[in-house]
């Protein structure tokens, strides 16, 4: 307020100061408890997500291949947990070669957000071509189709793949089984005490000017993918807030949990 003109107003409610200065010293505190509960957030993945060894497999000017462990740090639950489908967690690779180029990316993310997996509606348009090589712990749901076959599908509603057209309502809570009854869901997540190997491999049309390489890793942890925002928007948002502004701030939020930069060289060590 010191920074206001001399005749500035304020509304009936906030005419004095007295009032404004017990907002003020509300607003506070309440951003002093949200921070706090950020951290725990961040430290209670960093504690379940965790990045294991880097093996190198094959390196040579035609070829390089290597993979990287990633592990569950906790002895109770898998992870994701919960509504796993929802979850996104993901390896962001890069390999430049020994010029600075850059020969190889996965995890990378569309204009919209998303990475580069079947959901992604610039891969579903034929714009961006799909991340084969993509590590997430995303889990997927697996739908019936009306005349036979399975696809993945986002479920934002807990309706009925059945061919039969109207929406079922559940007979029981899916938080028990986090998908709705008639689903079969693909789960990526790792198991208590367990782990899982991302593979990564570049053939000779992406080594480049050849190595050494310098390989930057990043594992991201999101609330959501955008493309569940964009299944839901038809609902609307509160606070008036648009499908777009809701999809960049979620992923403005996202967690990068791990990072490490490395030099693979000529004898392919570490």
């Amino acid at each position: 307020e010191d920074n206001l003109p001399a005749d500035a107003t304020f509304p009936d409610r906030w005419k004095y100061i007295e009032d404004r200065e017990e907002a003020r010293a509300i607003l506070d505190h309440q951003f002093k408890r949200l921070a706090t509960i950020r951290e725990q957030r961040y430290q209670v993945q960093r504690r379940a997500y965790q990045m294991g060894e880097l093996v190198v497999d094959e390196y040579s000017d035609k070829k390089l291949r290597f993979k990287i462990n990633v592990k569950n740090g906790t002895d109770g639950h898998a992870v994701p947990t919960g509504f796993d489908a929802e979850r996104l967690v993901y390896l962001h690779v890069r390999v430049t070669d020994k010029d600075g180029q850059l020969v190889f990316e996965s995890g990378d993310r569309d204009p919209n957000g998303d990475v580069r997996d079947l959901h992604s509606a610039y891969v579903h348009n034929w714009e961006l071509p799909i991340d084969n090589q993509l590590f997430t712990l995303q889990s997927k749901f697996i739908t019936r189709m009306q005349r036979g076959g399975e696809r993945e599908q986002i479920l934002a509603v807990n309706y009925s793949p059945d061919p039969l057209p109207y929406i079922r309502p559940e007979g029981r809570p899916t938080i028990l089984t986090a998908r709705p009854s008639a689903v079969r869901k693909h789960s990526r997540g790792i198991l208590p005490g367990n782990s899982r190997w991302a593979t990564y491999s570049l053939g000779r049309k992406s080594t480049g000017s050849g190595g050494p390489y310098t390989l930057e890793v990043d594992m991201i942890s999101q609330m959501v993918p955008v493309n569940l925002i964009r299944e839901i928007s038809d609902m609307g948002y509160d606070y008036n807030m648009s499908p777009r502004q809701v999809a960049d701030r979620v992923v403005q939020h996202a967690h990068t949990l791990w990072s490490f930069r490395t030099t693979i060289n000529k004898e392919g060590q570490i």
